[in-house]
């Protein structure tokens, strides 16, 4: 049986590529420069919910475009559905996450401390299924637990308000959804910036190539979800039939462009699409044998669309 590794990430704030880096915010109500994120790679999490006193649009890091504010308290907040296979299973490998927050692992028993993990859903992120005991040797950081093979980091540097938490895990996790997701605890008036690094594996089928919204445009379609499974990299998504994925596609995003990869004769169909909008690394992947244009784009900006979600969605990433 042949599988598909996809490596993917996501950067809120901080940059897989920096070792150590000085991204933080300011969540002391009393400092004068409260709300403020400060050396931010893109944006970080920012949790206030009164919006009263702080006004949807009025902190500082809002203004700046250094933060994603949210007003809600949730128990447990999911980042975003990595992919959800419909009647298939994904297999997690790997995954490292680093966060900068103001909250620290506690004691020894290594709490979510605001760090990002993915995980099923139902799945409680401050005690996951890989870390789901007290761990009664920790005398000295980095911890590392043989039993379930992650290792954690507290403060392996310094930065200027905050604490730095890194989990790295390596292992075998079979699910058909897997979400980021982050222990809030409904606290408010909190902040974190993070980085992280996910490995998977899914057995090798067809492949539905189009970059969709998980709440908006996947899941209200069962068509969709009987014709294929979805993954925000937009390419991962699995099928079971060529001309179902395509007649699916066609008769819901008549006015969107997507690719269909048939895995076993090696033919990539077009639709709104031309060759000169696929990009060489996605071609170098799939290595297709054969092109097929279903539909040229009456409107190349439509193309443009397309191309540009993909590349956005899969940045080039590198595993710590």
């Amino acid at each position: 049986m042949v599988f598909n590794t996809i490596a993917f990430g996501l950067e809120y704030g901080t940059p897989n590529w920096s070792i150590t880096y000085n991204a933080y915010c300011q969540n002391n109500t009393s400092a004068s420069n409260y709300g403020q994120c400060y050396n931010v790679w893109q944006k970080a999490i920012f949790v206030q919910s009164d919006t009263t006193t702080y006004p949807v649009g009025s902190l500082p890091c809002e203004q700046s475009g250094t933060c994603i504010r949210y007003t809600d308290n949730p128990y447990t907040r999911t980042i975003k559905t990595i992919f959800s296979y419909s009647g298939k299973q994904g297999i997690l490998t790997y995954f490292w996450s680093r966060s900068h927050s103001p909250v620290n692992f506690r004691g020894n028993v290594l709490l979510n401390a605001l760090i990002p993990i993915p995980g099923s859903p139902g799945i409680d992120p401050i005690y996951a299924w890989f870390l789901n005991a007290p761990n009664y040797e920790v005398s000295s950081w980095p911890v590392y637990d043989p039993v379930a093979n992650f290792k954690a980091y507290a403060n392996p540097y310094t930065i200027p308000s905050g604490y730095v938490n890194i989990i790295r895990w390596s292992g075998i996790f079979f699910t058909p959804v897997l979400n980021l997701l982050t222990g809030e605890g409904g606290k408010n008036n909190i902040w974190y910036a993070f980085d992280v690094r996910i490995t998977w594996m899914y057995e090798s089928s067809p492949l539905a190539i189009i970059p969709l919204d998980f709440n908006n445009d996947y899941a209200p379609y069962r068509e969709l979800r009987n014709a294929f499974g979805y993954a925000y990299t937009g390419i991962d998504q699995p099928g079971w039939n060529v001309q179902d994925m395509i007649s699916t596609l066609k008769d819901i995003f008549p006015n969107r462009a997507w690719a269909v990869f048939d895995d076993n004769q090696q033919i990539l169909y077009l639709y709104n699409l031309t060759l000169d909008y696929v990009p060489d690394w996605l071609i170098e992947r799939l290595a297709p044998v054969g092109i097929k244009v279903l539909q040229l784009p009456s409107d190349y900006s439509v193309a443009q669309t397309w191309l540009n979600e993909i590349n956005a969605r899969n940045q080039k990433v590198g595993m710590p």
